[in-house]
């Protein structure tokens, strides 16, 4: 039963990919059928690994350079309600878009949140779980937590 599911599965992203060429044109290899939101404000440069249950919204525009790993879970979220003037806004339910920007030979492990407004580096890896709430300039390192921090240096 468990081959039977395989090939259904792997039919069905086939179908998938074909229907959203525009996007996936670059050699992007599906592992699962990614939830996207806003498609149009989407990016995906080449040889990006896509997981199940990856969400992406791109209202605020997300930029995802080669070479690029997203696990299981991974959500990467550029929108977000305005927080500035929350007793009228809790109402009025205004949103503020803000570009996310994911760096060339990033793994963003199993189940990472990155929030608006965000850039991640080059060659960086964020720890399962982790929380990306503001910029990850510096390449070459392993990031982890809630908010992601700085762990070690990737040798």
């Amino acid at each position: 039963m468990e081959i039977v599911y395989r090939v259904f599965k792997k039919i069905l992203i086939v179908i998938y990919k074909l229907s959203n060429y525009q996007l996936y044109r670059k050699k992007v290899i599906l592992y699962g059928i990614p939830k996207l939101i806003n498609r149009n404000y989407i990016t995906i440069e080449e040889n990006v690994r896509i997981n199940d249950s990856v969400f992406i919204h791109g209202a605020g525009h997300v930029l995802i350079k080669e070479n690029v790993t997203l696990s299981y879970g991974v959500s990467i979220i550029s929108t977000g309600y305005n927080t500035n003037n929350w007793n009228e806004n809790k109402i009025n339910k205004q949103h503020i878009n803000k570009k996310v920007t994911i760096g060339k030979n990033v793994w963003l492990c199993a189940n990472v949140t990155v929030l608006p407004g965000v850039t991640i580096a080059d060659d960086v890896i964020v720890a399962a779980g982790s929380v990306v709430t503001n910029d990850l300039l510096e390449s070459g390192y392993i990031y982890g937590g809630v908010p992601a921090k700085k762990i070690k240096k990737i040798t």
